[in-house]
Protein backbone atom coordinates (compact mmCIF):
# COMPACT_ATOMS: atom_id res chain seq x y z
CA UNK A 1 0.00 0.00 0.00
CA UNK A 2 0.97 3.44 0.27
CA UNK A 3 0.80 4.01 -3.70
CA UNK A 4 -0.66 7.43 -4.73
CA UNK A 5 -3.97 6.64 -6.75
CA UNK A 6 -3.91 7.24 -10.25
CA UNK A 7 -7.48 8.53 -11.31
CA UNK A 8 -7.00 6.85 -15.23
CA UNK A 9 -6.28 3.26 -13.34
CA UNK A 10 -9.42 0.92 -12.40
CA UNK A 11 -10.07 0.75 -9.10
CA UNK A 12 -9.63 -3.41 -9.48
CA UNK A 13 -6.26 -2.86 -10.79
CA UNK A 14 -5.03 -0.44 -8.59
CA UNK A 15 -6.08 -2.72 -5.36
CA UNK A 16 -4.10 -5.54 -6.46
CA UNK A 17 -1.45 -3.82 -7.37
CA UNK A 18 -1.58 -2.13 -3.92
CA UNK A 19 -1.85 -5.88 -2.50
CA UNK A 20 0.68 -7.36 -4.36
CA UNK A 21 1.83 -10.10 -1.99
CA UNK A 22 -1.89 -11.74 -2.11
CA UNK A 23 -1.95 -11.94 -6.16
CA UNK A 24 0.47 -14.17 -8.38
CA UNK A 25 2.45 -11.95 -11.21
CA UNK A 26 0.40 -13.95 -13.70
CA UNK A 27 -2.65 -12.57 -12.33
CA UNK A 28 -1.28 -8.99 -12.55
CA UNK A 29 -0.29 -9.18 -16.10
CA UNK A 30 -4.04 -11.32 -16.64
CA UNK A 31 -6.29 -8.51 -14.65
CA UNK A 32 -6.17 -5.23 -16.99
CA UNK A 33 -7.38 -7.18 -20.06
CA UNK A 34 -9.78 -9.30 -18.15
CA UNK A 35 -11.71 -6.50 -16.13
CA UNK A 36 -14.77 -7.99 -17.76
CA UNK A 37 -14.57 -11.19 -16.51
CA UNK A 38 -13.76 -9.68 -12.93
CA UNK A 39 -17.12 -8.02 -13.30
CA UNK A 40 -18.85 -10.85 -14.41
CA UNK A 41 -17.52 -12.28 -11.23
CA UNK A 42 -19.28 -9.68 -8.94
CA UNK A 43 -22.17 -9.70 -10.47
CA UNK A 44 -22.55 -13.41 -10.04
CA UNK A 45 -20.81 -12.90 -6.21
CA UNK A 46 -23.39 -10.15 -5.10
CA UNK A 47 -26.50 -12.13 -6.27
CA UNK A 48 -25.08 -14.98 -4.42
CA UNK A 49 -24.85 -12.54 -1.35
CA UNK A 50 -28.00 -10.89 -2.09
CA UNK A 51 -29.84 -14.46 -2.00
CA UNK A 52 -28.01 -14.95 1.96
CA UNK A 53 -25.56 -16.66 1.35
CA UNK A 54 -22.92 -16.35 4.09
CA UNK A 55 -20.34 -18.55 2.31
CA UNK A 56 -19.60 -20.02 -1.44
CA UNK A 57 -17.61 -21.15 -4.02
CA UNK A 58 -15.79 -18.80 -6.08
CA UNK A 59 -14.91 -22.18 -8.37
CA UNK A 60 -18.34 -22.06 -8.45
CA UNK A 61 -19.05 -18.91 -9.67
CA UNK A 62 -16.05 -19.55 -12.54
CA UNK A 63 -17.90 -22.18 -14.03
CA UNK A 64 -21.22 -20.02 -14.17
CA UNK A 65 -19.36 -17.52 -16.05
CA UNK A 66 -16.93 -19.94 -18.32
CA UNK A 67 -21.17 -21.91 -19.13
CA UNK A 68 -22.69 -18.06 -19.85
CA UNK A 69 -19.73 -16.86 -21.99
CA UNK A 70 -20.34 -20.01 -24.15
CA UNK A 71 -23.25 -19.57 -24.72
CA UNK A 72 -23.14 -15.71 -25.04
CA UNK A 73 -20.15 -14.21 -26.70
CA UNK A 74 -19.89 -14.90 -30.22
CA UNK A 75 -16.02 -15.47 -30.50
CA UNK A 76 -16.56 -18.18 -27.90
CA UNK A 77 -15.47 -18.91 -24.37
CA UNK A 78 -13.77 -16.39 -22.13
CA UNK A 79 -10.42 -18.34 -21.29
CA UNK A 80 -10.70 -18.60 -17.66
CA UNK A 81 -8.07 -20.03 -15.82
CA UNK A 82 -8.99 -21.97 -12.98
CA UNK A 83 -5.56 -20.64 -11.56
CA UNK A 84 -7.18 -17.22 -11.54
CA UNK A 85 -10.25 -18.44 -9.41
CA UNK A 86 -8.95 -17.32 -6.12
CA UNK A 87 -7.50 -14.29 -7.15
CA UNK A 88 -10.70 -13.13 -8.18
CA UNK A 89 -12.42 -13.95 -4.82
CA UNK A 90 -8.97 -12.12 -3.06
CA UNK A 91 -9.79 -8.89 -5.19
CA UNK A 92 -13.48 -9.72 -4.48
CA UNK A 93 -13.16 -9.20 -0.88
CA UNK A 94 -11.00 -6.24 -1.10
CA UNK A 95 -13.21 -4.69 -3.25
CA UNK A 96 -15.91 -5.32 -1.18
CA UNK A 97 -15.16 -5.78 2.37
CA UNK A 98 -18.98 -5.90 3.35
CA UNK A 99 -18.77 -9.79 1.59
CA UNK A 100 -15.10 -10.48 2.99
CA UNK A 101 -16.41 -13.80 4.37
CA UNK A 102 -18.02 -15.02 1.64
CA UNK A 103 -15.30 -17.01 0.33
CA UNK A 104 -13.15 -19.07 2.49
CA UNK A 105 -8.83 -18.40 1.38
CA UNK A 106 -5.68 -20.31 1.82
CA UNK A 107 -2.52 -19.10 2.07
CA UNK A 108 -1.68 -17.85 -1.53
CA UNK A 109 0.96 -19.75 -3.41
CA UNK A 110 2.19 -16.59 -4.72
CA UNK A 111 2.42 -15.56 -1.32
CA UNK A 112 4.72 -17.87 -0.37
CA UNK A 113 6.91 -17.99 -3.13
CA UNK A 114 7.84 -14.71 -2.16
CA UNK A 115 8.08 -14.99 1.47
CA UNK A 116 10.23 -17.82 0.63
CA UNK A 117 12.60 -16.17 -1.65
CA UNK A 118 12.97 -13.32 1.06
CA UNK A 119 13.86 -15.71 3.65
CA UNK A 120 17.42 -17.15 2.96
CA UNK A 121 16.39 -19.84 6.20
CA UNK A 122 13.10 -21.02 3.88
CA UNK A 123 14.93 -21.66 1.19
CA UNK A 124 17.54 -24.42 2.70
CA UNK A 125 16.51 -28.01 1.49
CA UNK A 126 14.33 -29.53 4.04
CA UNK A 127 14.23 -33.28 4.46
CA UNK A 128 10.48 -34.52 3.96
CA UNK A 129 8.70 -36.07 6.97
CA UNK A 130 8.39 -39.43 4.64
CA UNK A 131 11.96 -40.41 4.42
CA UNK A 132 13.96 -42.50 5.70
CA UNK A 133 16.98 -42.59 7.57
CA UNK A 134 19.94 -43.81 6.27
CA UNK A 135 19.90 -47.42 7.24
CA UNK A 136 16.92 -47.64 5.42
CA UNK A 137 14.03 -47.98 8.01
CA UNK A 138 12.57 -45.16 10.18
CA UNK A 139 11.67 -41.54 10.38
CA UNK A 140 14.15 -39.16 10.42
Amino acid sequence: MGTVPDIFTPRPIALARDHGDQFSADFLAYLPDNLHVYRAFIGEALKVARKGFQHYSARTIVEVLRHNSALQEADGPWKLNNNNTPYLARLFALDYPMHAGLFEFREAKAARRMEAANDPAMSRHVTPSHATSQRGHGRV
